[in-house]
């Protein structure tokens, strides 16, 4: 059975394991993926600059955070190589997704990142102080969602391995981070 994008997006937040399986169904091409990919990483840095001057421009506060090259080259390598991490501590923990599985769902979870996101917008124009609350909520109903996501991918019947996927893939990413903040840090000194 074939569901249009609208079915699909209540299957994936209403019974994400049988979204994750039917993303997973799917013969996607690489150049759909990456196409995709990059659709989603646009999108989502376009959204998150427009909450940004809509942040400033309600609450007078300057963040400076509205760099949209830079939120778009973040996003974009977060998604790549966090699927990459998500695939290889996955197989190395007894999963069998690989990165071109794994892919697909990063995409599809920041498309429905973007949804949420245009929504926040909206309710930041309502009311902002209920936006700050929904943003808090949806964040912790996107970990669920990516949690059901991987362990339908890797094969699991564990949330809890795939939130330990999880945390290894963001400790991953914060050692990494620190690694390439101390190279910069030593080279920008002269060292």
């Amino acid at each position: 059975m074939t569901l249009g994008l609208k079915d699909m997006v209540i299957e994936s937040v209403t019974r994400p394991r049988d979204g994750a399986a039917r993303i997973l169904a799917m013969p996607l091409s690489r150049e759909a993926v990456g196409t995709g990919f990059a659709l989603v990483a646009v999108v989502n840095t376009i959204l998150y600059s427009l909450s940004i001057m809509l942040f400033e421009a309600t609450t007078g506060m300057m963040t400076g955070m509205n760099v949209p090259a830079l939120y778009l080259a973040l996003l974009s390598a977060a998604m790549l190589v966090g699927a990459l991490a998500i695939s290889w501590i996955g197989r190395a923990m007894g999963g069998r997704a690989t990165v071109m599985q794994i892919l697909p769902l990063v995409v599809w979870l920041q498309a429905l990142r973007a949804l949420a996101q245009l929504g926040l917008i909206g309710a930041m124009l309502i009311a902002p102080g209920l936006a700050n609350a929904l943003s808090v909520g949806i964040g912790l109903f996107g970990l669920w969602l990516m949690a059901n996501f991987l362990d339908v991918a890797q094969g699991w019947k564990s949330l809890g391995k795939s939130f330990l996927v999880m945390v290894l893939t963001g400790l991953g990413f914060v050692f990494g981070l620190s690694l390439f903040m101390a190279l910069v840090g030593a080279t920008a000194m002269g060292m």
